[in-house]
């Protein structure tokens, strides 16, 4: 069964490329912060992703032919049951994200189909509550994508390049856009820029503005997120196994340059403290809303009809929700696929049961699919039905995540050097990095930079004595860990007993 898909270097930079650069993440970097946003943007570009881009570029070179993803790169480098720990822990921070994600696509397909975000409105029906009805098309959606995904990698990656195309589209007719209005409105200009630097802070005093600060530090760290998610793919790209660590590398520049130059023209076309004031604005409704205005301060400097700047804006709206929406469910059918895959099908044979890893006739893991669709409905019904206790669980399961995601990453960058050490010894003509020096940097840069997000996730709720989200935040990896020990220590005892019988 022929299992990879014919890419270009064009294409794979552009997918590469808009998996990891976020829109929204960008639109909020403006909204929240303006100019000022920059250095945040170039210590997390210098000290975490470009380093960290570099590191992942590396491993996909050596393990260019294995599937196992992280669990690969940390099992020869620290031990197998760190790197199964690492990977459970990877794991379930994907399962846990792909239940919100599976109950936030609704929120641009209504506004797509209506305009508007009824997702937050109550429902008509006596019958079924406005939170039920998305559960069900939640459960709906998990349905489609199991048998989307079922048929195959070519349709991810099919769905990948077209959602890579349409995010294109996006971020080209919001910089030019942008770009018309600083043309067309070149007096406006140094005012709005000047006004996106007297942002002003919600509290002066200095925690807090300790706290936004460190805050929006770890806003800009994690707008570089996904590069572990698409660095699995480097065995299923055909012909450009080889050339995919540089090109993971050069679409890195081209992440950070998104970034700078949408931040830096959203800022000169737009009155930030006007945007500030209208209460009716949100992160939630932000992006809809700007490329709303967008299209109508475009509309008035190419001089159209009242008719025509109200059609010009709706189009920006409704592409923007069609664009997001179809990048949320690339997002899901990747999730969906790759982070089991590297559990079940990366792990050695003996850890999980041999129907978990078998494959229907387009070389997919079936049943450990089904498995999964099942337990992500499960949650979503719960929560959709309304128990307290459910609900509760699913916050604070989300609140475990986010410790869970990030130590993974911190391994990787922990197990760089020795990787780096045994690369140079055994193939030094496959190196990017030819010293063990700049390879200790490059690591110990990473680790500072995930330990300070760590650092500051658990600081920020106890500044606010919220002591319990502080707990919750070290209960999940704690607890996951665990059973991910449990179960490690079960396929030992398991595989021992095999050689043994």
């Amino acid at each position: 069964m022929k299992t990879t898909t014919t890419f270009s270097s064009k294409h794979l930079v552009m997918i590469i490329t808009m998996t990891v650069f976020s829109f929204s993440s960008m639109t909020t970097a403006f909204f929240l912060m303006g100019i000022k946003a920059f250095p945040y943007f170039i210590g997390a570009a210098l000290f975490y992703f470009i380093p960290y881009a570099i590191i992942i570029a590396e491993f996909t070179g050596v393990y260019k032919n294995h599937i196992g993803g992280l669990y690969q790169w940390l099992a020869g480098h620290l031990s197998e049951q760190i790197a199964f720990i690492a990977a459970f822990l990877w794991y379930c921070s994907y399962f846990i994200w792909m239940i919100s994600l599976f109950m936030k696509i609704w929120i641009p397909a209504s506004i797509l189909l209506f305009g508007e975000d009824l997702t937050k409105k109550n429902t008509t029906s006596s019958y079924f509550s406005t939170s039920s009805i998305i559960g069900l098309f939640s459960i709906l959606a998990v349905v489609v994508m199991l048998f989307f995904v079922s048929r195959g990698f070519k349709g991810i990656a099919s769905l990948l390049y077209l959602s890579g195309i349409m995010m294109t589209v996006l971020l080209v007719a919001s910089l030019g856009g942008n770009l018309l209005l600083w043309i067309t409105n070149r007096p406006d200009i140094l005012p709005n820029l000047t006004a996106s630097f007297k942002v002003i802070p919600t509290d002066s005093s200095s925690e807090q503005s300790l706290v936004g600060q460190l805050s929006f530090l770890i806003f800009a760290i994690t707008a570089f997120g996904g590069l572990d998610t698409i660095a699995s793919l480097v065995d299923k790209t055909g012909k450009q196994k080889k050339q995919f660590p540089k090109l993971l590398i050069f679409s890195s520049f081209f992440v950070v340059s998104c970034y700078f130059l949408g931040i830096l023209l959203w800022s000169g076309g737009t009155d930030l403290v006007r945007l500030k004031a209208n209460n009716s604005i949100h992160l939630g409704n932000l992006m809809y809303e700007l490329m709303e205005q967008l299209g109508y301060a475009c509309g008035h400097a190419l001089s159209l009809s009242a008719a025509h700047v109200q059609l010009l804006a709706q189009v920006l709206t409704r592409f923007t929700a069609l664009t997001l929406l179809l990048s949320y469910i690339s997002l899901l059918s990747t999730i969906f696929y790759l982070p089991i895959r590297t559990l079940v099908e990366g792990t050695p044979k003996h850890y999980w049961h041999l129907r978990l890893k078998q494959k229907n006739k387009h070389d997919m893991p079936i049943y450990a699919l089904l498995i999964q669709g099942g337990l992500v409905s499960l949650f979503i019904l719960g929560i959709s039905l309304g128990s307290h206790y459910v609900v509760f669980l699913y916050n604070q399961l989300t609140l475990m995540t986010n410790l869970s995601r990030a130590i993974p990453y911190l391994l990787v960058a922990l197990a760089y050097p020795a990787f780096k050490k045994k690369q140079l010894k055994d193939k030094p003509e496959t190196v990017l990095i030819h010293s063990n020096a700049y390879a200790v940097f490059l690591s110990r840069s990473v680790i500072i930079s995930i330990s300070l997000a760590i650092g500051f996730q658990l600081y920020q709720p106890l500044s606010q004595g919220n002591l319990l989200q502080s707990l919750t935040l070290l209960m999940g990896p704690l607890l996951f860990t665990l059973l991910a020990y449990f179960l490690y220590q079960r396929f030992h005892r398991r595989k021992e007993l095999t050689q043994n019988s």
